[in-house]
């Protein structure tokens, strides 16, 4: 089959002939209509990200808009190595109907950046502590922006991004996000945390940056007085642009209602995915959720992997209908 195929670390994809997917027990056999090149199909590839195997040549993607035998369209992922979905035939572990009415692109641009952030999102809204404040660290990335509509769209009271890009922290804004400039003083962000903590009863923290910018958010985070704390923190790390590592103070864990969990490939069960699938996919399909993408053909697919704007690379890899 045509495949997009990396033979090293740091190697841009070709597109070339590649063995065809077999597909193991769980596992479907399902033609590739559209496929994102998300950062972390970009960092599996090039040995970066933790569940990368190492072993070359391979077929980069984690997710794609699949059509099925019966000619329907589904969105599907979780893929053996070498294999993944910038080819035309994948292996998949899941699948999801979709919407009549959903745009290949848009679903296959959306859901990996969008899922991170909708699944913390819904299963917060169904905890005792409610869907109250919501801080996105990293805000200006597509997963960031998308995470700003989700969290209003699911009734979110509060949404607060931090990030770095003038231009996209506006876009945040627009999108109904109190946008918090990292290049400010680290004042400014203590005292705007200092704020919604002392108006909301519960903040959920969605965290795509990680390292000096998680360290600083905890310094803003932390208190002296020693009474009782009476806002519920929920931390969710999902990506670190901003480095692998962070020095979490152990008075924030004991003087605050705060807990920590991570959110990613290897733990967080198919199921969760699919489950949360559902209800993403219907909500970029009415337009609830827009996601900004950039098609291209499967045979540019080394011009795609190198783009760099504001919108998700989707590489087309067969027909849309």
């Amino acid at each position: 089959m045509r495949a997009a195929v990396i033979t090293s670390p740091d190697a841009a994809p070709v597109v070339t002939d590649f063995a065809e997917p077999t597909a193991a027990a769980g596992e479907t056999l399902v033609d590739v209509v559209a496929a994102g090149i998300h950062t972390v199909v970009r960092s599996r590839a090039t040995g970066r990200h933790y569940s990368s195997t190492g072993r070359y040549p391979l077929v980069p993607g984690v997710d794609a808009v699949t059509r099925m035998a019966d000619g329907s369209l589904h969105y599907a992922g979780m893929v053996r190595a070498p294999w993944g979905t910038l080819a035309e035939r994948a292996a998949v572990r899941f699948t999801v109907p979709l919407p009549d009415q959903a745009d290949p692109v848009a679903i296959a641009g959306g859901m990996n950046p969008g899922l991170s952030s909708w699944i913390p999102l819904t299963q917060r809204a169904v905890s005792p502590a409610g869907l109250d404040a919501v801080l996105v660290l990293g805000v200006t990335g597509v997963a960031g922006l998308l995470a700003v509509q989700s969290a209003r769209y699911l009734g979110a009271r509060r949404v607060v991004g931090v990030g770095r890009d003038a231009g996209r922290l506006v876009a945040a804004a627009q999108w109904g996000a109190e946008a918090i400039a990292l290049t400010d003083a680290p004042a400014v962000l203590g005292d705007r945390l200092a704020q919604v903590l002392s108006e909301h009863s519960s903040l959920l923290v969605l965290d795509y940056l990680w390292g000096e910018v998680a360290e600083l958010t905890w310094s803003a985070l932390s208190r002296q007085d020693g009474s009782e704390d009476r806002v519920d923190i929920q931390w969710r790390q999902i990506g670190a642009r901003a480095g692998e590592r962070a020095a979490l103070p152990a008075p924030l864990l004991r003087g605050r209602r705060i807990t920590l969990s991570g959110f990613g490939l290897g733990g967080t069960p198919a199921g969760e995915i699919a489950a949360g699938a559902g209800g993403l996919s219907a909500a970029i399909a009415d337009g609830a959720v827009l996601v900004p993408t950039r098609p291209f053909d499967l045979d540019d697919v080394a011009w795609a992997w190198g783009f760099d704007g504001p919108e998700r690379a989707v590489v087309m890899t067969g027909r849309s209908r």
